[in-house]
């Protein structure tokens, strides 16, 4: 899939905290680096000392000895080296997916992401503890002090040893994509080698593609249920009820696991039958589309036109992108599956990771990596602070769909195909994004999990949710990288689509107010929720059952009006 989770989950919960409080900064324009990412080098800083300078500090605060301003300076000192080791493990993270066989780039990440965590924990605690010093009381507002303990609740050095076996099993899940092998008529075969080669008979391609599935999905299956049991003891030792409730604390949503549920039960009794009533659109649709093949220059000049023509704040951060070589789109089979937009703080940079197929849902995965890349670029001082991902995934999944409406400049006479293909996809991805949550939920609340169970279980909900008749079958979820590396990330994806729905809509006969709408996502001030930035950006609240009721009759009304083109 498409997206990437953060490197340390509570980094954005502390990031803006040390050295802030009531004291303003003047807005200034962003710091982007004139490096090309092939040119960028680690901050140099030794972690360890760091850390063992961090603690330091900790102890002379908790002793007394070093207490007002000049215990903040250091703490502060303390935070830019966060900040600057943060980017290392953002480069290192990048490094690692173009390779990831390669046993020192994976090295260098995991000793970097364990470092981070440690020297977090421990800046937290010293941030508590002057957050109660008088002398401090105006760097230290409620807001402030508040953000502090929602970080300590969601770290511990004593959950250190479980960090390093979830992130060993994280490891042995995204490796068997390139490791896995099958045998079959004397050859040993790999996934891509399956999907990709054309000499193999629908027969053959057939037993194999099953023999691969029924191993994959048993092997992965085992490493998730190790995962299950790590994590709920994560969550056990840092005092959550539930590791559903600890992953939505990570995520700084403002709405919980039983509200997440509501909103799914609303959506899939309002989207299922419209799912159901467009899917031969959709096969028609994509079988003109099929023999699409996007080559990649021309491809991004159009998309170039589209974003710009969308909002011209988009141009500058799309010539930065290609003339810095903020992207790649190798095709190396080493590299790690899928896309993701990741930032480097110290050099005021994103980067787009992802792969070009030359498919006709190409330009779609790079404009909605695009859409994160852009809001890192213009905003991303803030979005260090606050990048919730519901808001996030509007970043995204909102130029995706404001993109649609520009499709005749990709697509032709094959305009109209994709914008129902694309609309198709989007009520998928609201109907899937309930279900993952749903599955996850109930895998971390069973004891004595196996994985005929889990698979017996996304079995039944992928009918419920009407997914079982577009390809998803009880097996399914082991192919799905959120599920054993970000998980619970999924919802976003139902929560961002429906403010991106609601974009696209209003953008059918109102292209200005849509366009404002999506700026205000893009440059919001981070000090909101995800609901009242929705509001204030002037769209509907997702989670009001009138909204839903309302988005699917606007969008059933554009499905037909396009299905009688």
């Amino acid at each position: 899939m498409k997206r990437f989770l953060a490197l340390v989950l509570c980094f954005t919960l502390l990031f803006g905290t040390f050295g802030c409080g009531k004291k303003e900064k003047t807005k200034e324009k962003p710091y982007h680096t004139d490096l090309s990412f092939s040119e960028l080098s680690d901050s140099g800083i030794d972690a360890s000392l760091e850390i063992a300078r961090a603690k330091e500090l900790l102890f002379r605060i908790e002793k007394g000895e070093l207490s007002g301003i000049k215990a903040q300076e250091r703490l502060d000192e303390r935070a830019d080296a966060l900040k600057k080791l943060r980017t290392d493990a953002s480069i290192a993270y990048v490094r690692y997916c173009l390779d990831i066989g390669n046993d020192a780039e994976k090295r260098a990440y995991d000793t970097l992401l364990l470092q981070l965590n440690t020297l977090e924990c421990v800046l937290v605690d010293a941030a508590l503890l002057l957050s109660e010093d008088p002398a401090l009381r105006d760097r230290y507002d409620e807001k402030t002090v508040e953000t502090l303990l929602r970080a300590d609740a969601l770290s511990d050095p004593d959950i250190q040893p479980l960090m390093e076996r979830e992130r060993a099993l994280e490891e042995k899940y995204e490796l068997l994509s390139i490791d896995l092998t099958i045998e079959y008529k004397g050859k040993t075969w790999r996934g891509d080698e399956i999907l990709s080669d054309p000499s193999l008979s629908v027969e053959d391609f057939m037993a194999l593609y099953e023999m691969f599935m029924s191993r994959f999905n048993k092997e992965a299956g085992e490493v998730f249920l190790d995962l299950v049991e790590v994590r709920k003891e994560i969550s056990r030792q840092l005092g959550f009820e539930s590791y559903a409730q600890y992953s939505y604390a990570c995520f700084d949503r403002d709405y919980s696991p039983s509200d997440a549920m509501t909103l799914a039960r609303n959506v899939k009794e309002t989207f299922t039958p419209m799912l159901s009533e467009l899917r031969s659109d959709f096969y028609m649709a994509a079988g003109q589309l099929a023999g699409a093949v996007l080559e990649e220059n021309t491809t991004m000049d159009c998309i170039e036109n589209i974003v710009g023509d969308i909002l011209p704040d988009l141009q500058e951060p799309w010539n930065y992108m290609l003339t810095h070589g903020m992207y790649d789109f190798g095709t190396e089979t080493t590299r790690m599956p899928g896309s993701f937009t990741t930032y480097f703080s110290e050099y005021g940079t994103p980067f787009l990771f992802s792969a070009w197929s030359g498919g006709f849902d190409t330009p779609s995965t790079v404009i909605h990596e695009f859409g994160h890349f852009a809001a890192y670029y213009l905003n991303g001082e803030t979005l260090e602070r606050q990048n919730m991902l519901d808001l996030a995934e509007i970043d995204s999944q909102g130029l995706e769909l404001l993109a649609v409406l520009r499709y005749d400049t990709l697509y032709g006479d094959l305009s109209t195909a994709a914008e129902i293909a694309q609309l198709f996809y989007a009520l998928y991805t609201l109907l899937d994004g309930c279900m993952e949550d749903a599955f996850q939920q109930f895998a971390y609340r069973q004891d004595h999990l196996t994985v005929d169970a889990l698979n017996a279980e996304y079995g039944r909900l992928c009918s419920e949710y009407g997914l079982d008749t577009i390809g998803l079958d009880e097996r399914s979820w082991t192919q799905i990288a959120h599920t054993f590396v970000s998980p619970f990330y999924y919802f976003s994806y139902t929560t961002s689509m429906l403010a991106a729905l609601d974009l696209y809509l209003t953008a059918r006969t109102d292209s200005r107010t849509a366009r404002n709408a999506y700026r205000a996502i893009l440059m919001r001030s981070g000090d909101t929720g995800f609901r009242e930035t929705l509001l204030a950006a002037g769209l509907r609240d997702p989670f009001l059952p009138e909204t839903i009721r309302k988005t699917a009759y606007e969008l059933g009304s554009v499905c037909r009006s396009q299905k009688n083109k």
